[in-house]
Parts: C-alpha cells; sequence; structure tokens
C-alpha cells in the first residue's frame, strides 16, 4: 500500500510502501448457499480489496439430519472455487480444527473476522478464538444473530462463553449492540447496516403478473418469521386482486401451510415454491413484486431486505429487530406497529392504490451508502 508523506521543512512529498495488513476470515462462501455464504464471500472480496485476506471455509458445514434442504450447496456454482480460500474445516471433525488453527497461527494475520450466527458453531468457533486469540491479533466476532431466534437460557449462556473471547464486534443492528452490550458490558461494538447484494444478476421478466398487487415473502421459512400470519392476512382478502408468492425451503410447517391455503380457498392467489432459488430465480421473482413481505415475530437484520433494494422493491416489515433500521417507513416501505392478519390485511388493501415507484428515490438514496467497500473500512478502521 502506497502511502504520501508531507515533510513540512523541506516542502516535499514523499511516498512509502506498507505491507497491508493481513486478516483471516472464517466461514461459509460460495458454493455454499444462503444468506450467510452469500454474506461471507462479498465480506471475504471488500476485505480483500483493503488487505491481504485469506478465509477458511468449509468442507462439510452441517450433518444431514440439521439441514432441511437438499444439499447446502449452490448448483449454479458447482466447481467453484474462491480464490484465497481454503475449504478444509468439517464441524464434525475436530482434526481439521487444529489443522486449519496451525495455517491461521502460520499466516499470521493482525486480525481474525469469525461470523457468528447459530449456536451449532459454539465448539467449532470457540477452539478458533481461544487457540488463535494473543495480544498481536484481533479477534473480531461478526453477529448476524447475538442469540438464536428460538433463543433459551442455555443458548445465551453459551454463546456468552464463546462471544466473550472477542476483542471487538460487528453488527448490522442497533439491536445487536444492546444484546452484546447488555451481557458483555464492555464490548466494543461497530454497528454498519447490511450492504445491498448487488451481485444477483438483472431479470429478464420472464414471470407472468397475476394480479394488480403482486407480494412476495422469500427465504428460509422458519417459525419466527410469521408466514402464518401472512397466509391468514391472504385468507381475509379472498377473491381481491392480490398475489402472493412464497419462495424459499422449509424448515418444518410445509404440509401444514399447504393444507392451510387449502382450507381458507387462496389456491387461485398464493404460489408455493418450497425449494431453493437460484440467483436468476431470485432476479425473476423480485422482479415481478411489487413489495416484499417481512411479517416477522422477531428479527435481528435481514439479509432479504438488501436483495430487494438492489431490485429497487420496497419492504413491509414488522417493528421487530432491526429492520426499522434499514426500512424507513413511507419512504423504502411501511413499518407495521403491530403484525397481526387484520394489520397486514390493511396495509394490503392501502397498496392496492399505491404505486411501488413512488419510493425509488429513497430507495436509490439509501443503497447509495450501503456499499461492502464501506463496511469493509469499518471493520479494519474502526472509528
Amino acid at each position: 500500500m502506497d502511502t504520501l508523506l508531507f515533510d513540512k521543512a523541506t516542502n516535499t512529498v514523499t511516498e512509502t510502501t506498507t505491507a497491508p495488513p493481513r486478516v483471516a476470515l472464517i466461514g461459509p462462501v460460495l458454493p455454499f448457499r444462503g444468506g450467510i455464504a452469500q454474506h461471507t464471500t462479498r465480506l471475504h472480496r471488500a476485505v480483500g480489496e483493503l488487505s491481504e485476506v485469506h478465509t477458511w471455509s468449509f468442507s462439510r458445514q452441517y450433518p444431514q439430519w440439521i439441514f432441511p434442504g437438499e444439499s447446502d450447496r449452490d448448483p449454479s456454482f458447482q466447481g467453484h472455487v474462491e480464490p484465497r480460500v481454503e475449504y478444509s474445516i468439517d464441524s464434525l471433525n475436530p482434526l481439521t480444527w487444529k489443522k486449519t488453527a496451525a495455517q491461521i497461527h502460520e499466516f499470521n494475520p493482525q486480525t481474525l473476522i469469525i461470523p457468528w450466527w447459530t449456536i451449532f458453531w459454539a465448539p467449532t468457533f470457540r477452539y478458533f478464538a481461544k487457540t488463535l486469540k494473543s495480544p498481536e491479533r484481533e479477534i473480531v466476532f461478526f453477529c448476524h444473530n447475538v442469540i438464536d431466534h428460538e433463543s433459551s437460557f442455555w443458548k445465551t449462556l453459551l454463546s456468552k462463553n464463546v462471544l466473550k473471547l472477542a476483542d471487538r464486534f460487528i453488527t448490522h443492528t442497533r439491536q445487536d449492540a444492546k444484546k452484546l452490550v447488555s451481557f458483555l458490558p464492555h464490548a466494543r461494538v461497530t454497528v454498519h447496516p447490511h450492504p445491498i447484494y448487488d451481485q444477483f444478476p438483472p431479470a429478464k421478466g420472464i414471470l407472468p403478473r397475476r394480479a394488480k398487487l403482486e407480494l412476495l415473502f422469500y427465504g428460509f421459512v422458519r417459525p419466527y418469521k410469521g408466514l402464518d400470519q401472512l397466509i391468514e392476512a391472504m385468507g381475509l382478502l379472498k377473491g381481491k386482486d392480490i398475489y402472493l408468492t412464497i419462495a424459499g425451503e422449509f424448515w418444518k410447517g410445509e404440509e401444514e401451510t399447504r393444507n392451510r391455503i387449502i382450507e381458507l380457498g387462496i389456491e387461485n392467489q398464493v404460489e408455493l415454491r418450497p425449494r431453493y432459488h437460484t440467483d436468476q430465480e431470485t432476479a425473476e421473482l423480485f422482479h415481478r413484486a411489487d413489495f416484499v413481505v417481512l411479517p416477522y415475530r422477531s428479527a435481528t437484520g435481514s439479509g432479504v431486505i438488501p436483495i430487494a433494494y438492489h431490485y429497487n422493491k420496497p419492504v413491509i416489515a414488522s417493528n421487530v429487530g432491526g429492520l426499522p433500521d434499514v426500512v424507513k417507513n413511507n419512504k423504502t416501505g411501511f413499518i407495521i406497529e403491530k403484525t397481526t392478519p387484520k394489520s397486514l390485511r390493511d396495509v394490503f388493501i392501502r397498496l392496492l392504490n399505491t404505486p411501488p415507484e413512488q419510493m425509488d428515490t429513497h430507495i436509490n438514496n439509501i443503497k447509495s451508502y450501503l456499499s461492502w467497500r464501506h463496511m469493509a473500512e469499518h471493520i479494519l478502521l474502526p472509528t
């Protein structure tokens, strides 16, 4: 890295060259799929523009009985190997943890970044943080969720046991920062909103519209995301010119959801796509939608919102967690104070006469500073 130095005494400028900082990153990257893998891949690339970065990813993430889909790898990236990445960590084999830790130690980074999103990784990530901690190295945990969405006392206790090893934290929301400080009072936390997922391709516009108002619920379906309330709201809108697409794999409850749609008699207003969607399919789904709906019961942040903004789509979200940090009410979408089937119904009725394009300017404004490089600068050069 080149640095310009000004000498007042001689009124001259000299150029010096210093070695870029070395940064190690642990986490899933392409060809693994899902929001955390997308995030870690983009973070790896952005940090790599500012430092000498090397990432250690997984040979295996989860045992098959935990992961609900057919595969945790993206079929559209079959055979992909991300540059400067070692796929060496097996979650079920501590010998691979020891080998990887030795490689990271040899690389000798000044900063080690570890993502944190679920308690499953507590043993693995605690091992790396404890083994590689030193006075010369900063351990940074990037907290997507401080505590699992389905929280409990033992999860909180175990999370604290791992996270206390960190020197610093990054979160996307103020709520997560407050959670960290609540059980780690001296935690140093940098908050930066989730950058835009701008790697998704342009849409071809191949999906036909089916109603005046097209709604999209996207991503893994889990109980805290409130899909059941959205289904009930659609039941209250039977016969209205509104269509809902549900696109994502179910952790559980797919059959119950399908049966409830039939019971409510709204099969001609709801499309159920219970599977993983490629980047191009995702582009088409967001392109067709007028609004993206997040009727969550709880939340920290959301990787769905940055995709929505990438395609200039406004968001309807519950007033929970960090969602109000990035969804500006009446500007980039609508915040629902108390999410119920009735409150969702009332918003959807109002949206029948609300052109989503009127929010384009506000969405473009918020996109302008949600860049990955900007976030990488905040991680490497904290203020």
